[in-house]
């Protein structure tokens, strides 16, 4: 019984991580559409991911956590997992979003959750719940109607820009699948220093053939826009994915991935504080569906206790 209640703190508290991690990705949303406004697309992840790499091995130093060399089949799937979350997903997200529309954005990542828990089932053999389906489809449905009540909603096929947005979202999970298949071997930390230091340094070398690299200007747009790279590159990126790591290795992929369901609600409040966006009632049904699925989806299915010896 002690172990089953110590289980049970220990799943609370994941939750309590990833809850965190979704409502903190959906401030960054509103720090990304401020920091755009003063670096390039590419510069700008170049210098957030490096910021969360000094982020993570300064986490690193201070809690005595040795980070080991990997061996070359770890180092390859945190290298693809760095080359597809770090790299890849950053700049189809930013660039898909710059061609299309934040609508057509959140909705196809609001897609991830069912790709990530059929992913999970295939290749990792999660197994797949009628309550955990019923919680997917719920959780979607509610994610939907959040997305589409927005004021100023603007559906439309953009070509292009929601192709890298669909291409955004099947990398992301694609990078979760690598995660998840070193997080029996490596700890969520060591895996977040190694993905992040690939990844940046795959973005700084893109960032080196763009203008905005070599001027010298771009790089001193002056305080406050520099404040918020540091609160992103900690509080969101580095923070962010080592605690989504940790859930990976906990919960596995599929009831992880159930938490983004909760970013377009959280992005919608966070524009409802900073920039002053109207909630409406529909918001409420959305919310209220997210939430039961992501409940139905992430909830541990009581197990009977063994039979007593006659």
């Amino acid at each position: 019984m002690p172990d089953a209640r110590r289980e049970a703190r220990r799943e609370r508290w994941i939750v309590a991580l990833l809850l965190y991690t979704v409502g903190i990705w959906g401030a960054n949303v509103v720090m990304m559409k401020m920091m755009t406004e003063h670096f390039h697309t590419v510069h700008l992840s170049a210098i957030r991911m490096a910021a969360a790499f000094v982020c993570i091995a300064a986490i690193c130093k201070a809690t005595g956590r040795h980070i080991p060399r990997p061996t070359r089949s770890q180092l390859g799937w945190v290298a693809a997992a760095g080359a597809l979350m770090i790299y890849a997903h950053q700049l189809m997200l930013t660039q898909g979003l710059a061609w299309s529309t934040a609508t057509n954005g959140a909705l196809a990542l609001s897609l991830n959750p069912l790709l990530s828990v059929l992913l999970g089932a295939l290749l990792f053999g999660e197994r797949l719940r009628l309550a955990g389906a019923a919680g997917v489809l719920l959780g979607l449905v509610g994610a939907a109607i959040v997305v589409l009540s927005r004021s100023g909603v603007d559906l439309r096929f953009n070509g292009a820009g929601d192709a890298l947005l669909i291409c955004a979202m099947v990398v992301y999970v694609a990078a979760g699948a690598c995660i998840r298949r070193v997080t029996d071997s490596l700890h969520p930390l060591v895996i977040g220093y190694w993905m992040h230091l690939i990844g940046a340094a795959m973005l700084i070398a893109h960032a080196a053939f763009t203008p905005a690299f070599w001027d010298s200007e771009a790089w001193f747009p002056g305080i406050a826009p520099w404040v918020l790279i540091a609160v992103s590159a900690l509080c969101s990126t580095a923070l962010g994915n080592l605690a989504w790591n940790y859930g990976i290795s906990r919960l596995g992929l599929g009831r992880t991935s159930m938490f983004i369901n909760l970013l377009p609600i959280s992005g919608l409040a966070c524009a409802a504080l900073f920039l002053g966006e109207v909630l409406r009632p529909e918001h409420a049904i959305g919310f209220a569906l997210v939430l039961c699925g992501t409940w139905l989806a992430v909830r541990k299915r009581a197990t009977p206790p063994p039979p007593s010896p006659s």
